[in-house]
């Protein structure tokens, strides 16, 4: 097995501290593990220290020699790729804000409706649930209007409520 030299130009004093001041327990680990390995430790016990197996060890020497401290951190994983592209999301976005046009005989957009706009336009299918979350994730949230009496009038309500102060 060929042996990693680690970078000496960051003493284990200094790895200490960050340790210290580290607040996850995993980067901590590795901080004191490559700490007791440029001490003159053994390997071995580096590894024990770390708690990681050889191959993950000399994976994080690696990211040491390579970025430093930060190289110690965990990245991200990528996930799943959005199926829905942010010039997609603005056209929803302002078609949901401007509401529907009067071609389209809707009061107001339901999620099936929308749900078809994406399938019939772009191609993109998504559940009702996972259009909600969409919506949810463009900070737009289901409200209407009050619903009124088609023949209700200003006027009468203004008297309705004056009869009720005298009262």
């Amino acid at each position: 097995m060929r042996a990693i030299t680690v970078r000496t130009d960051i003493f284990p004093k200094t790895l200490r501290a960050e340790a210290k001041k580290e607040k996850e327990a995993r980067i901590c680990k590795r901080l004191l593990g490559i700490a007791h390995l440029l001490e003159g430790g053994s390997r071995a016990e580096a590894q024990k220290i770390s708690c990681l197996t050889v191959n993950n060890f000399r994976t994080w020497i690696k990211r040491f020699n390579n970025f430093g401290i930060e190289g110690l951190r965990s990245r991200k994983p990528p996930g799943r790729p959005e199926r829905l592209p942010q010039d997609v999301k603005e056209i929803l976005r302002q078609k949901v804000l401007s509401g529907p046009s009067s071609e389209e005989g809707l009061v107001r957009y339901r999620l099936t409706d929308l749900q078809s706009f994406l399938k019939d336009d772009y191609q993109i299918e998504y559940a009702i649930s996972g259009l909600w979350n969409k919506l949810q994730e463009l900070h737009l949230s289901w409200r209407t209007g009050r619903q009124r009496h088609p023949q209700s009038t200003e006027c009468i309500q203004e008297d309705f409520k004056k009869t009720l102060a005298k009262s």
